[in-house]
């Protein structure tokens, strides 16, 4: 018998009768969309980078440290992770595989063949405490949170964390003897084939070998600061800006459902941020029909639009949160 507290459950999905010459149309993949998308997204990284490290050879300081605020915070969002472990971003299964590894190099700390252990459990069970630990609720999150995100601006703690895991992981491949990983990792990577399990160690290898590299090079040439403005992102700037997005996702809505309508949460997005988010704002369009690539999800919504809720703004959804955080900590004193 398994020690874990999870298994694998039989949950009869509804899903809304949409049309199904509309769903094969918006299922179409597109070589030239994936690519646009692609690079505007490395674009928008690589001019803010570009701006900070400008300011640095200029010594504007002030600037400099604006600059670095808010690339820290477009590095933030990573939904390309899960964009190509769902395999949908090209329509050529090749272009989908380089670009998942361009990406994994950009964001080193993101492993998608470790992503997808897990991100494939939250698909099939979503929110279903018993087969889902990505995402459990409730998740009570207060408009303080926000706040958080926005002042606490450099994680060195999360640095050295993140490098004594990669280091003990690319040491210790025994990925199930390792204390700091939760049970859920442990879960599901015990779940994993072996050849996932390859693949993991192995993207872990070259994306921390790269930067590594990167940084030895840069330093040695008198380049130091383009570790700052490459390597290191993810440790500063103003997250909040990617919380205030992504954490719409599941937070107080329904657990323990069989409508992806009640337990996901789609909200209105300006274009450069739906950009940056991958379109995951139509997350529950997403849930329900996962082979959608994300560029066609706002099409999809809106040819069959008689099917879902109207998508929320992000105001709207933070209130919705957090009263039902208020809630749920009221019950909690109270039982």
């Amino acid at each position: 018998m398994s020690s874990y507290p999870y298994e694998k459950l039989e949950i009869k999905w509804t899903r809304p009768p949409v049309d199904r010459a509309v769903l094969k149309e918006c299922m179409k993949r597109s070589d030239l969309n994936g690519l646009w998308h692609c690079l505007g997204v490395l674009g928008v990284l690589t001019a803010s980078g570009a701006t900070a490290y400008y300011f640095y050879a200029t010594q504007q300081w002030l600037w400099m440290a604006l600059a670095l605020y808010v690339h820290g915070g477009l590095f933030a969002f990573h939904p390309q992770t899960h964009e190509f472990a769902h395999g949908t971003v090209f329509k050529t299964k090749w272009l989908n595989e380089v670009f998942k590894r361009i990406f994994g190099l950009v964001h080193w700390t993101s492993n998608s063949s470790l992503y997808w252990m897990s991100h494939v459990c939250h698909h099939r069970y979503t929110t279903h405490r018993k087969g889902d630990g990505e995402v459990v609720l409730p998740m009570n999150l207060l408009k303080e949170h926000l706040l958080q995100g926005a002042v606490h601006i450099v994680n060195p703690n999360g640095f050295v964390a993140t490098v004594y895991d990669v280091i003990y992981f690319l040491l210790h491949p025994a990925f199930l003897r390792n204390s700091r990983r939760g049970v859920w990792q442990r879960y599901v990577y015990d779940q994993a084939r072996p050849h996932e399990q390859k693949d993991a160690y192995w993207t872990q290898f070259y994306q921390f070998a790269f930067h590594v590299v990167f940084g030895a090079v840069a330093i040695s040439t008198g380049h130091w600061f383009l570790v700052v403005v490459v390597s290191l992102p993810q440790f500063y700037g103003g997250h909040w800006y990617h919380s205030w997005v992504h954490d719409t996702m599941h937070a107080g809505r329904q657990p323990e459902t069989d409508d992806f309508r009640l337990c996901c949460r789609s909200v209105r997005l300006d274009p450069f941020t739906a950009l940056m988010y991958w379109h995951m704002e139509w997350h529950t369009e997403h849930h329900a029909f996962p082979n959608v690539p994300c560029y066609n999800l706002k099409k999809f919504h809106e040819m069959t639009s008689e099917h879902w809720e109207n998508p929320m703004s992000l105001f709207a959804a933070w209130r919705e949160m957090d009263a039902h955080a208020k809630k749920e900590l009221v019950l909690a004193e109270t039982s």
